[in-house]
């Protein structure tokens, strides 16, 4: 029984030291990733996405003109049309058309008192063109005087009480030159009565809401 038992424990002996040699053969790779974990893909948390203040409300912007000035989208060379509206005012002095062209070129390159005195001329000849009018108070307003450009736009609205630009001309200058708060929301209300999509309209009713509110009123000079 002896002799048995020591057969079977050098038989137990021999198989450790067999396996051990084994485990040595392999390489070293195969054992560090025998005893690693295997390694999970772990995903990436979403990106998180900030809530951002909402833009401020659009502010009214400063008078528009009447009619869309610069240059006209055509073939034809501005330089080379302005040279041909020059040369047809010199033949007709009372061409509207040319002093129309050559008024609002002056308009968008800040030559305001050109400007001014060739808009005077086209409404000696037309009294009832209310688009050089309202350009005209735009320029009487870069000018520095809003008291005439006032004047110029309430004669539009006396030939054409819903004349949109006017509109919104007016209330631009009463607001911000005149402090006429309650002249401005007048008009800007009319506007928006009579065109609920202009482009301002939202902000325009804005506007008039915290003017009849009373939370928009004008600054008192420091005594």
């Amino acid at each position: 029984m002896k002799a048995k038992s020591v057969v079977k424990k050098n038989k137990n002996i021999r198989c450790l030291l067999i396996l051990l040699l084994l485990v040595m053969a392999l390489p070293v790779s195969a054992v560090l990733d025998a005893e690693e974990p295997p390694k999970r893909s772990v995903p990436h948390p979403p990106p998180r996405t900030f809530q951002h203040p909402p833009p401020p409300p659009k502010a009214p912007h400063p008078p528009r003109p009447s009619v869309p000035h610069g240059p006209p989208a055509s073939a034809e060379p501005f330089m080379k049309k302005l040279e041909g509206y020059n040369k047809r005012l010199k033949e007709n002095p009372k061409d509207l058309e040319a002093l129309i062209f050559l008024a609002n070129a002056n308009f968008d390159i800040q030559r305001f008192e050109k400007a001014e005195g060739l808009y005077l001329r086209v409404i000696e000849i037309d009294p009832n063109n209310l688009h050089v009018r309202t350009d005209l108070a735009s320029v009487y307003r870069h000018l520095g005087d809003s008291d005439k450009a006032v004047e110029t736009l309430r004669v539009v609205l006396s030939l054409n009480p819903n004349h949109e630009v006017a509109l919104y001309n007016i209330g631009i200058i009463l607001l911000n030159d005149k402090e006429d708060f309650n002249g401005a929301a007048d008009a800007w209300e009319r506007l928006v009565r009579i065109n609920p999509n202009d482009p301002l309209a939202d902000a325009l009713r804005e506007k008039v809401k915290t003017i009849r509110s009373g939370e928009l009123k004008p600054v008192k000079p420091e005594k």
